[in-house]
């Protein structure tokens, strides 16, 4: 029995060791087609922005991961377009936006489209089936064609918040969530406790929805003179038609020509003998690097919910932004004199509220040494606020999802299911609190009281911090707090941020304020740095290893298992006091049933 134990071993090795090499030869394959034979970038080539689905920030997969990506990065984008405006091989730039996600960061885009036409060359913009979002892009463009085809079109939805909520269905099987709030306003994780939207949450999410409503109708009009504010304001409160074909698009001013996409090849092409393209990514590779100086901006990526600590080990897949990598990051950039100012740039719906001041301390000892500059993506909010806050300065988007400065906890409880099934927990305990909280009984006014307690003074806290980050009073930010969220543009008028702008502008901040003259060039670096190949491709067969797991489950047990891996976050008593975002939103990872979902 041993001997066929240690053969399965062996042969389990074995297998992991072939697809090890196999992998990593693929990548290295990959390398080197990717670094042998790469054309230089001939005249009259158009840089080509495909962008669909959730635009990535910035991503640390090795080069040849990358390369092979067909989509790139807002950081190369942005990056790309900058280089091409003054390179003369690059006649123009060619947009073609699928569902894309993430006002924030297509406003960032919009904005570098903007400097790109100064340089008097054309941006063009293709739409085969498009959303608000994809509009609100392409109508940065000088030309926007249209598919003729009666299957594709424009879909003119308006901006939505929706939210399932659960109360009901979870009392039904006997479960009940106890959900707590230190800000009036503070509607994370209420779906899960109530049958209905509080008052509270519907307020502010209609000021939220109707202040990026109007940047974007008022920004798609200032980009596209051939139609007003007030016009594409009436086609989406009265339109007769949901889905608006390309001839109909043309003849509302929306769009400048209905043509098949070859059609449009052909007319960019002109008397070329093809049409040239070139993604950003492969560009920027193709491309002469600016000079770099002696000094160093970091910019360091803050993506996802925070977390308490990363004890997954090497081949743990999950992703955010976890206090004990953070810190030792931002404290390597500290101690590093090349290094001589720091932009973080924060894309967050907030999470543990312990982490986040762990992260805050550490921002604060940086802060100390050199300048930190905070730009906002498409969400930096609760305990994404609270690691920005204490930052020289805070730069956002207009449309950027920002403030909700307040504190939530939950505690799931079966006492309903416990009795309807029979079972009884009986415990042996020494202490006071030793079974203070249980999940076969409900949260008792006592066990709330001291729960209630320990959140206002994480409460107090945080607003303790934003008051001396933002040298405000208390009060004044709990005028502004509450759990309250805000866009970028009413954020700064209530002093939570100082200006308006993207990663560009907080770079320029960084500079100034590490006092190094505009004309000197410097070297601008962006952390984490690359994952290492090896590392990338054990991760990588871990994740496949997962996806071939999850294939064997069938949806309803995929559903379930999804399920209790939520409620075990719940069950958690290490860290169950939270500052997280009671939204969902675009360009940011999305949460199990943490409240409402904002959608075109």
């Amino acid at each position: 029995m041993k001997n066929k134990v240690c053969c399965w071993i062996l042969i389990g090795v074995g297998v992991f060791v072939l697809l090890l090499f196999l992998a990593t030869g693929v990548f290295f394959a990959a390398a080197l087609r990717s670094g042998h034979g790469d054309p230089a970038v001939r005249p009259h080539t158009y840089l080509m922005l495909e962008t669909s689905g959730l635009l990535a920030e910035y991503r640390t997969v090795p080069l040849p991961v990358a390369l092979s990506s067909r989509q790139s990065t807002l950081s190369e984008i942005l990056r790309a377009l900058e280089r091409a405006a003054d390179d003369p091989r690059i006649a123009g730039v060619v947009l073609r936006p699928l569902n894309v996600a993430g006002f924030a960061e297509i406003r960032e885009l919009r904005q570098a489209l903007q400097n790109f036409k100064r340089s008097k060359k054309p941006v063009f913009a293709y739409l085969d089936i498009a959303t608000d979002r994809d509009y609100y892009l392409a109508s940065m463009a000088d030309s926007v064609f249209m598919s003729p085809a009666c299957s594709g079109g424009l879909v003119m939805a308006g901006l939505s918040v929706s939210s399932t909520y659960l109360a009901r269905t979870f009392e039904k099987l006997g479960l009940k969530f106890h959900v707590l709030h230190a800000g009036r306003y503070k509607g994370a994780y209420e779906n899960l406790g109530r049958d209905r939207m509080s008052e509270e949450l519907r307020e502010n999410l209609q000021s939220l929805l109707d202040d990026l409503y109007d940047t974007y109708t008022r920004e798609s009009a200032e980009s596209r003179p051939a139609i007003s504010q007030a016009a594409l304001d009436d086609e989406l409160q009265h339109g007769t038609h949901l889905f608006i074909t390309g001839p109909e698009a043309v003849k509302k001013k929306l769009a400048d020509a209905a043509l098949d996409w070859g059609d449009v090849r052909e007319r960019l092409k002109g008397s070329d003998d093809e049409f040239r393209t070139v993604t950003p990514a492969r560009y920027l590779r193709a491309a002469a690097r600016p000079s770099a100086g002696t000094k160093e901006i970091a910019v360091v990526f803050a993506q996802g919910e925070i977390s308490f600590r990363h004890d997954g080990g090497l081949l743990d897949l999950s992703e955010g932004i976890y206090s004990d990598a953070m810190v030792k990051l931002l404290r390597s950039l500290r101690e590093d004199d090349r290094v001589a100012a720091v932009v973080l740039r924060v894309n967050s719906p907030g999470g543990s509220a312990l982490a986040s001041e762990i992260i805050t301390q550490e921002v604060r000892r940086l802060k100390s040494k050199k300048p930190v500059v905070v730009s906002m993506g498409n969400v930096a909010a609760s305990g994404g606020y609270y690691i920005s806050c204490l930052a020289d300065r805070i730069v956002a988007q207009p449309n950027t999802i920002t403030g909700s400065i307040g504190v939530v906890g939950v505690f799931p409880t079966a006492q309903v299911l416990f009795e309807k099934i029979g079972a009884r927990v009986e415990t042996v305990e020494k202490g006071k609190w030793a079974e203070f909280f249980r999940f076969d009984r409900d949260l008792g006014a006592e066990q709330e009281a001291v729960v209630l307690d320990l959140m206002n003074g994480v409460y107090d806290e945080f607003t303790g911090r934003v008051a001396e980050g933002r040298r405000l009073s208390v009060d004044d930010v709990k005028a502004v707090g509450e759990g309250r969220i805000w866009t970028g543009s009413q954020a700064l008028e209530r002093k939570l941020v100082d200006e308006l702008g993207g990663l560009d502008v907080a770079v320029e901040r960084a500079k100034e304020l590490a006092r190094i003259p505009p004309a000197q060039a410097v070297r601008i670096r962006n952390y984490p740095r690359e994952e290492d190949l090896v590392n990338y491709v054990l991760r990588r067969l871990q994740s496949l290893a997962v996806e071939w797991r999850d294939a064997m489950f069938t949806p309803e047990q995929r559903q379930i298992s999804r399920a209790l891996a939520y409620l075990n976050r719940f069950v958690d008593r290490r860290d169950f006091v939270q500052m997280i975002l009671p939204v969902d939103v675009p360009g940011c990872p999305p949460g199990f049933a943490r409240g409402a979902e904002v959608r075109p």
